[in-house]
């Protein structure tokens, strides 16, 4: 399998694993406001969604979003992967992963309305929202190098 095409399908299973990783959390209360929540109460606010098509609606098109994004970045993981085919590849994932958190989290999730913003939200928040997208670069790393290997 190409390296790009492994990196989607990677990210794509790292954004499974984090939107389960995230549901487990929250029901078990583990986890505070997940970003998901944030995302469905952003569509909400944005497009009137759960009127429009429901909160099971609304979870769907965050999901389809989710899902989008994370092959997206899964293939930009393969491209960066190939610049730097020294690094070991779980490391590299957990670099990129914080740097998506970094990117999407700190800078344009309160750009859009998105989250509060992380200096305002609690330090047991961010630490869990950096972990999952640390987990999302491991597990894309992962995923990927294994099908890169076939």
């Amino acid at each position: 399998m190409e390296s790009v095409q492994a990196g989607a399908v990677g990210g794509l299973a790292a954004g499974l694993a984090m939107s389960l990783a995230m549901a487990a959390g929250r029901r078990s209360g583990l986890l505070h406001k997940t970003l998901a929540e944030d995302a469905h109460d952003w569509l909400d606010r944005a497009a009137g969604s759960r009127r429009l098509v429901g909160q099971g609606g609304t979870t769907a098109l965050e999901q389809a979003n989710h899902m989008a994004a994370s092959a997206a970045f899964g293939a930009g993981y393969a491209l960066l992967g190939a610049r730097l085919p020294r690094v070991p590849p779980p490391l590299l994932g957990a670099l990129y992963g914080a740097a998506l958190y970094g990117m999407n989290i700190i800078g344009i999730a309160p750009l859009l309305g998105m989250t509060e913003g992380e200096g305002k939200a609690p330090m047991p928040v961010r630490i869990e929202r950096l972990g999952l997208h640390i987990l999302y670069g491991t597990l894309t790393a992962l995923v990927a190098e294994g099908l890169g290997k076939r």
